[in-house]
């Protein structure tokens, strides 16, 4: 490893690490990477960030996308509203060229959670694959990231409690 990938490991894990103690929040209801929680609602967002970069459907409604910065890093966080108006889920994803960057702040992100939240009983850890979920009251936590030859990116994602399955309703 050369001395530019040490000392970019060094500081993706310093500013993780600040940015988890700095900010003070609970892990298990508030995402590190958004000021918004899941009473926030469309115009609360509009108001806050303006027009969305972009939108689109997906699974859990519709979906608004911002560039933001986290962790001094460029990424992007989406925030999803249901037919009703509710706000299902927050992502914070960021690509990179670099698979290895990706794996290191998942890795970083990873200790994070797990320090705050203990280990997870659902975890993926392929070659190509890292993912983990925290099944808390307060909605789940997902971290994930995929490393391939054309597509990295970690993303970090909180559910609403109305759009997380808990571990009981898994096994019915």
């Amino acid at each position: 490893m050369n001395a530019k990938k040490i000392i970019t490991s060094i500081s993706i894990l310093a500013i993780t690490v600040m940015g988890f103690v700095a900010c003070g929040k609970d892990l298990s209801s508030d995402p590190p990477f958004t000021t918004f929680n899941f009473d926030t609602t469309y115009d609360d967002m509009i108001k806050e960030l303006g027009e969305p970069d972009s939108e689109k459907e997906s699974y859990y409604g519709n979906a608004y996308n911002y560039s933001s910065d986290y962790l001094d890093l460029q990424g992007n966080v989406q925030y999803a509203f249901d037919e009703d108006g509710h706000m299902t889920n927050m992502t914070w994803a960021y690509f990179s060229e670099d698979g290895e960057e990706i794996t290191d702040i998942y890795n970083d992100l990873h200790k994070q959670l797990q320090n705050s939240l203990g280990k997870t009983k659902e975890a993926t850890n392929t070659v190509t694959n890292l993912a983990d979920i925290w099944r808390l009251d307060s909605g789940n936590i997902e971290l994930a990231a995929i490393v391939t030859s054309d597509y990295n990116v970690v993303m970090f994602t909180y559910l609403s409690p109305e759009y997380s399955t808990s571990s009981e309703e898994l096994e019915e």
